[in-house]
């Protein structure tokens, strides 16, 4: 039983950093779009559309809010991989208690009725 606590406390925790990995996400991914929106705003002299949507890409706060949200992404996935695996492992845990459980009431009957 101490087992599937300490599981489901792990699980509730990287629970907890999960949520928080997904609005630094959602944050990150705003700020991107922030940024891109500016460049574009930058680029509208450029000759052509194409030209316009180089630019604002190629733009320095672009990239650099770009590379912050692959970062962020890549922190919630690693998280939600460790939330997933504490939760498979607190679920296995839960089904062998429950399988245990069941098994010693059936064996308690089989020994008062056993000569």
């Amino acid at each position: 039983m101490e087992l599937f606590v300490e599981f489901t406390r792990w699980a509730e925790y990287a629970g907890t950093q999960l949520a928080a990995a997904a609005v630094d996400e959602k944050d990150s991914e705003a700020h991107l779009e922030r940024c891109k929106a500016m460049a574009a705003v930058k680029a509208k002299n450029e000759k052509s559309v194409t030209a316009q949507k180089a630019a604002a890409a190629s733009d320095e706060d672009v990239l650099e809010a770009d590379a912050e949200y692959r970062k962020a992404y890549a922190v919630r996935k690693l998280t939600e991989a460790i939330y997933s695996g504490a939760d498979r492992k607190a679920a296995v845990v839960s089904r062998e208690l429950t399988r245990r459980i069941g098994r010693s009431d059936r064996e308690s009957r089989a020994t008062r009725w056993a000569a």
